[in-house]
């Protein structure tokens, strides 16, 4: 009976002891799970993928990030970007929360597509036809490398008349008037194919990331001396900038200002 109570006895000790082991392993194995897990809120970045990293940088969530002007230097642009079709006139190079940015206008001036012909009398009898065009190109830098993720361009085809086709420097600027982070790149686009007294035709464009807004409209032309000017009125349709925010209008409002009239 001896012998019997304490196998018995031991039997029960083991069962206590394998009983305290399991408990034991349980509670590591709580810890350890709790331990990799991030608090409420807080986000693990070791578990963040790399697309997942660049989505974050390029959505610019931040709300300190501003817009900063940088230099541009025509002579300095990187190779890729030294592509393009026609003369650089003007650009600009700038940082947003969507990164690195440039634009490069450029424009052809007058080019000669089909020469006229004559009969044998010299009469004209197959008109000469011209061009112009003016191109913006817009850059981005990724990592290492450059993007041209935009490409707006207009092209002004014309008769044996007189023919342009370019950027007005004061219609032209890169802002952030509503201070969300992401540069607005404002251009002013003249044109016309022209044989007599009239105005040029101006279109004006707003472009946001993907956003762009445009206007249409002439100039207001203003012919002789002070004194004795002949005035042609501007005209102006809103176009889609009807859809535009209320600090876009006002920016642009002023820009047409500065741009509508032309004087002969």
């Amino acid at each position: 009976m001896k012998k019997l109570a304490v196998i018995v006895l031991l039997l029960a000790g083991g069962l206590m002891a394998g009983c305290g082991d399991g408990k034991k392993k349980k509670k590591t194995t709580t810890q350890d799970t709790v331990a990799t897990e991030p608090k409420t809120g807080e986000v693990d970045k070791s578990q963040r993928t790399e697309a997942e990293a660049l989505f974050q940088e390029v959505k610019g969530d931040n709300p300190s990030i501003k817009l900063e002007i940088l230099p541009f230097d025509k002579n300095k642009l990187p190779k890729l970007m030294q592509k393009y079709k026609g003369k650089l006139v003007n650009g600009a190079h700038w940082r947003d929360k969507g990164g690195e940015h440039w634009v490069l206008l450029t424009e052809t001036g007058k080019i000669e597509e089909k020469k006229g012909k004559t009969d044998t009398s010299g009469h004209l009898i197959e008109e000469p036809m011209v061009s112009a065009e003016a191109h913006a190109y817009f850059w981005v830098k990724k990592h290492d490398s450059y993007i041209n993720y935009r490409r707006d361009y207009w092209i002004e085809k014309c008769g044996p008349f007189d023919v342009l086709a370019e950027f007005l420097t004061k219609g032209f600027s890169i802002t952030d008037v509503n201070n969300n982070g992401q540069a607005e790149v404002t251009i002013t686009y003249k044109h016309y194919c022209r044989s007599d007294v009239s105005p040029a035709n101006l279109t004006l464009r707003m472009i946001e990331a993907k956003k762009m807004y445009e206007m249409h409209g002439t100039t207001r032309l203003r012919t002789g001396t002070q004194a004795d000017a002949h005035v042609i009125k501007s005209t102006r349709k809103a176009g889609t900038f009807t859809q535009a925010p209320a600090t876009f209008h006002t920016h642009v409002n002023k820009v047409w200002e500065k741009v509508e009239e032309e004087k002969l």
